[in-house]
């Protein structure tokens, strides 16, 4: 525990360095912050002089802000005799305490008096908004984490991260507020340096935070091990390890011999120093996490990276619908059914209306060629949404993650539950272009080596809309392309049925374990000989990473 205690004097209980101003039966006690290095005119107190102990205690400033006191004369004079203190009484004309060697103790005893206080919570916040203070009531603050230093005006301030609080409230702190945070501060200090000799106290620091903080650092973890055990970094294979395994391993190094330790001190601190901005990159993807999932109408979407120190992308925004600016989307039908039970009436159903067959079979399954289009029933149809005709409409139910690929091809996407052949996935979000602002982005896209449009040219030979999910879109933002992908894609009309705005839905082209990641052909064939990705016109080719059997070396 590394507690902080901001500005506790303005408190409903106030903590005060100096002696309060008595007034006949109720007092008036003055609240100052010797933090803000300000003076005040309208103050009548005097200089503490004659001090015999260090100078932090004279009295920097104090503002004119004053609360009445609910303790009477008599019991403020008996609270001062209990610890130690002389009763001043100003309007007696009496000097002021002076603090000599045998009251050494009396800083201590100041800081701790306390009187109650008359105002109520909200107008002690609207005192401190006056003068621009923070109010804490009564809050401890813990220390999480110290992230970076830097020396003002001679003096040591640390960047601090602070417990149960996001990244965005990080604030600089002089040492002397970091109370009780010995330990921490010597860590941060001693891995800095370069020239730092492994002691005890370090390692074992290292060790608890490591097997302790959460989110667990799983890379961190297995790199620990190897160093352990002398072997590579692809030795130990953290997929096949629980969490409770390698934090049981790593507790191993506190067993090893001295010879032993000092063979791996410098890769141990190298490590140390890797960790740390470990912490900072899983605090930043937690906070990610949270925020895409704070308006997420599918199953929880976990973030996951086990691989480097790349933090959240920053030009990324979630949605869960398409997006338009100029492009009206009208979601009324023209056509809908009557039926009663839709699979039973399958042959008079919606896809009956534009000469397609009935989409899913009596288990939700997809039962239709690649190429074929999927005609649901919509908002006017008789049928509920239990409708088995009711597929994509009613949302991704699989459990997905995105993760950090170890084979370079960055941020991915897999599935943490089994998905059945055919089974529906999720869609393919983003905005929906015209083809002129599309090609002006693939410019764009194909510059940078990457692409994310995907034309919704089903049925038509000119493409006149174009989905792009570069800037906003779903978790189908992040699957990779594969030469023998997992995942296909079909156009499925719903409430929009305009035949030039499709919904784009990826099903299962196969069994899909738990644990593995969902991919699709960037190149795939036409689907039906109509329906295909946007084309790159790259100079250059970009080498495929897929590693599949039936990998084509080049993605374009």
């Amino acid at each position: 525990m590394h507690p902080l205690f901001i500005d506790t004097s303005r408190c409903e209980t106030f903590h005060f360095d100096t002696l309060p101003k008595i007034s006949n039966e109720y007092q008036c006690t003055d609240i100052y912050d010797d933090s803000l290095c300000k003076s005040s005119d309208s103050m009548d107190v005097e200089e503490l002089s004659h001090t015999s102990v260090d100078s932090s205690f004279k009295l920097d400033s104090i503002f004119d802000v004053s609360v009445s006191c609910l303790q009477s004369y008599d019991d403020m004079k008996k609270n001062c005799e209990k610890m130690g203190l002389k009763f001043v009484d100003y309007s007696k004309d009496e000097s002021l305490y002076e603090i000599t060697e045998n009251h050494a103790k009396a800083e201590h005893n100041l800081k701790s008096c306390s009187v109650k206080c008359l105002q109520s919570i909200e107008d002690l916040e609207k005192e401190c908004e006056k003068f621009d203070l923070y109010f804490n009531n009564g809050k401890v603050y813990e220390v999480d984490m110290i992230l970076q230093d830097k020396i003002i005006e001679g003096e040591k301030f640390y960047l601090v991260k602070w417990k149960n609080y996001e990244l965005k409230y990080n604030t600089w702190e002089p040492e002397y507020h970091l109370t009780g945070c010995q330990e921490l501060i010597f860590y941060y200090e001693s891995i800095k340096r370069f020239s730092t000799r492994l002691t005890k106290n370090i390692l074992v620091h290292f060790i608890r935070d490591l097997t302790t903080r959460k989110p667990y650092d799983v890379l961190s973890l297995a790199q620990l091990c190897n160093i352990i055990n002398d072997d590579s970094e692809d030795c130990i294979n953290m997929s096949n390890l629980k969490i409770t395994e390698l934090k049981m391993k790593a507790r191993h190094v506190l067993q090893l011999s001295p010879v032993k330790l000092g063979k791996i001190t410098n890769m141990l601190l190298e490590l140390m120093r890797f960790s740390e901005k470990r912490k900072l990159v899983l605090l930043n993807l937690k906070e990610w996490e949270k925020e895409l999932n704070s308006f997420n109408p599918a199953p929880y979407i976990e973030v996951e990276n086990n691989v480097d120190l790349e933090k959240a992308p920053v030009d990324f925004q979630f949605i869960h619908d398409y997006m338009t600016k100029d492009i009206d989307i009208c979601e009324e039908p023209v056509a809908f059914c009557n039926c009663d039970d839709c699979y039973k009436d399958k042959k008079s159903c919606c896809p009956l209306d534009s000469d397609a067959p009935f989409a899913y079979n009596k288990y939700r399954r997809l039962q239709l060629l690649p190429g074929y289009p999927v005609y649901e029933c919509n908002k006017k149809c008789k049928c509920d949404k239990d409708c088995i005709n009711r597929v994509v409409q009613n949302g991704q139910k699989v459990k997905v993650a995105i993760f950090r690929t170890s084979n370079g091809c960055g941020w991915g996407l897999k599935t943490l539950e089994t998905i059945e052949k055919d089974q529906f996935v999720l869609e393919y979000l983003g905005e929906i272009l015209t083809s002129e602002e599309a090609e002006s982005r693939g410019n764009i896209y194909d510059y940078v080596g990457r692409s994310y449009l995907f034309d919704l040219d089903y049925g038509e030979e000119n493409c006149k809309y174009t989905v792009d999910a570069g800037h906003f879109g779903n978790a189908a933002h992040f699957i990779n392309h594969s030469c023998d992908p997992n995942l296909h894609v079909f156009a499925v009309w719903i409430n929009q049925q305009d035949p030039q705005l499709p919904r784009l839905a990826f099903f299962a082209k196969k069994k899909i374990n738990r644990g593995e990641e969902l991919t699709f052909d960037y190149k795939m064939v036409k689907n039906h000989g109509r329906f295909d990705l946007q084309d790159s016109m790259l100079e250059e080719r970009i080498p495929c990473k897929c590693n599949s059997r039936k990998c084509r070396n080049y993605l374009f």
